[in-house]
């Protein structure tokens, strides 16, 4: 059996198994800052399924970081480029969606919250990243 150690509390989890930490702070999570509809949606098996592909594309490695920076790092978050409340057509595109850690998660998020130019220009850059993967891909 594989084994990994939680970013976040440093326990022995079995590879690709949740532990119980990121458990509980999701359930916080929803119950304080997401709306029902929200929570449902992140809670359905099309999303679940979506997210797999999507950690699976990107050889479950923080895509940001491998592109901009050349580091290999593991994942752990799929990331909607446009947000889903702005564009709930694209919540299921896995054109829309891209693989990071936590810590460039937070990154993305402080870009976001600078300004809509800040915004635009990280969603740029995320995008980016999603057309060339493509554009290697067909090559």
């Amino acid at each position: 059996m594989l084994t990994k150690i939680c970013g976040r509390c440093g326990r022995v989890i079995q590879q690709g198994g949740q532990c119980p930490c990121e458990a509980e702070r999701q359930r916080e999570y929803d119950c304080e800052h997401r709306n029902r509809e929200s929570a449902s949606f992140y809670h359905s098996k099309s999303w679940k399924l979506l997210q797999q592909a999507v950690a699976s594309r990107a050889g479950y490695t923080d895509e940001y970081l491998r592109y901009y920076k050349g580091r290999i790092q593991q994942g752990r978050i799929a990331h909607h480029i446009a947000p889903v409340d702005e564009r709930p057509d694209l919540r299921l595109d896995g054109r829309n969606i891209i693989y990071v850690s936590d810590k460039t998660h937070q990154m993305i998020h402080a870009e976001y919250g600078k300004g809509e130019r800040e915004k635009r220009e990280m969603m740029m850059r995320l995008y980016r990243i999603r057309m060339d993967a493509e554009e290697n891909l067909e090559e």
